[in-house]
């Protein structure tokens, strides 16, 4: 007999800011995060991450060094500057020992391909797995880029599936869209670089706005098989790389 599952391998965003209704992250979804350059996009999910510490989170950093990463976890855990980040390091082992702990439930990982990505999920146990980007993401023996993309797509669904985990894919959006954006300020469905293959098997497609010489950003949901659409407002402090919410 069918079971539902929800429980412990679930998050939910109304948990973590203001929404006023239920919007979740659940096992076996494949999802999207898309966005213009610059706008914070990584950041804003890492913000999430740091959020669900009962989740163990293998975080495929396919574009910033692990280094980089892993001190910006560490400022959106704690609300903290990088030189705060790097001078507590040095010299001061009870913050830095704070600091570990506050990220502990996340690994890093900058290379790998899409055939061993399901034994490096079920070497590191995560539950959560965020691919940024999903185009850094490398595929044996497809060197066109849609082709790629096409096999990408159907493959993180499928591990999702498979493996009973959530899977998070950051990616860019297209010319046109960017085109499109200094417009009409707004991305749909259809904005993410490639072809429609991600939007096709995507279970939620969500987009970040704004500029990029401002504070103020925006997060939609574009799209989701079995949640309300959202928007929420932020406020990005890119010395501590924290999104703040904001009343709309």
């Amino acid at each position: 007999n069918f079971v539902l599952r929800d429980h412990e391998y679930s998050f939910d965003l109304n948990d973590i800011y203001d929404l006023g209704y239920s919007y979740k992250f659940n096992p076996g979804e494949f999802n999207i995060m898309m966005g213009d350059v610059k706008l914070g996009k990584t950041a804003w999910v890492q913000n999430i991450v740091t959020q669900v510490k009962h989740l163990k989170t293998l975080f495929l950093s396919l574009e910033v060094s692990d280094h980089l990463i892993y001190r910006r976890f560490v400022q959106i855990a704690n609300n903290v500057d990088k030189h705060t980040v790097v001078s507590a390091w040095a010299d001061n082992q009870d913050i830095r020992e704070e600091y570990i702990n506050s990220v502990k439930h996340i690994s890093i990982m900058t290379k790998c391909d899409l055939d061993a990505l399901k034994d490096e999920i079920l070497k590191s146990e995560a539950k959560f797995i965020v691919i940024d980007t999903i185009d850094g993401l490398e595929v044996k023996g497809y060197n066109d880029p849609f082709k790629k993309q096409e096999k990408v797509a159907i493959g993180l669904k499928q591990l999702a599936q498979d493996l009973n985990v959530i899977i998070l894919g950051v990616n860019h959006i297209s010319k046109s869209a960017a085109n499109n954006l200094e417009i009409t300020h707004t991305l749909n469905v259809h904005s993410a670089k490639g072809n429609s293959a991600l939007e096709q098997k995507a279970d939620k497609v969500i987009g970040i706005e704004g500029k990029m010489d401002a504070v103020e950003r925006r997060v939609r949901s574009l799209a989701s098989r079995d949640e309300n659409g959202f928007t929420m407002a932020f406020k990005f402090n890119k010395d501590t790389m924290v999104f703040s919410q904001e009343k709309l």
